[in-house]
């Protein structure tokens, strides 16, 4: 006798939950948001002379147009901390380093902050199975290739840690 099929349905937002906890990928996600709340936390006339440019390790590297804009913000550094994981409601950074750099006139925030200078490379050709498997319960083509990525780039990172 077959069994019955599961009656419950689970809405696909908490599955994905789930899934990203379960593969520890909630924060990376998180850590994401950042770009998106910088220019609301910092103020427009700030962002044009600092913008996020990556995380490690819960530290948030920003890079700065001029040396007094960086003392300035090395001043305000505590607070823009605390404001910003206010804003992601939960503790995601710990840090802030400012170091000067090229800041873009015309930054907006993208769903896809740039890489750290020293990314991880992809664990090999193709995308495991179990990435796709997860993968395909989402439609939006942006937030597909952003948890794709991020995944993958998890994996890498793991494989790294094995011996």
């Amino acid at each position: 006798m077959k069994a019955k099929a599961r009656r419950n349905p689970q809405r696909v937002g908490s599955i994905l939950e789930k899934t990203l906890k379960k593969m520890s990928l909630d924060r990376k996600l998180k850590e994401h948001e950042t770009w998106n709340v910088w220019d609301s936390v910092v103020g427009e006339h700030v962002s044009r002379h600092a913008q996020p440019d990556f995380i490690r390790n819960r530290i948030l590297f920003v890079k700065v147009s001029s040396s007094p804009w960086m003392q300035q913000l090395h001043y305000m550094g505590e607070g823009i901390t605390e404001a910003l994981n206010k804003r992601l409601g939960t503790h995601i950074i710990e840090e802030i380093r400012f170091k000067l750099g090229k800041v873009d006139p015309q930054w907006k925030p993208s769903t896809t902050p740039p890489q750290s200078p020293n990314p991880t490379p992809s664990p090999g050709k193709g995308i495991p199975k179990e990435i796709r498997k997860t993968l395909s319960l989402i439609k939006d083509v942006q937030m597909k290739k952003i948890l794709g990525r991020v995944m993958r780039k998890d994996l890498g990172r793991r494989k790294e840690k094995t011996p």
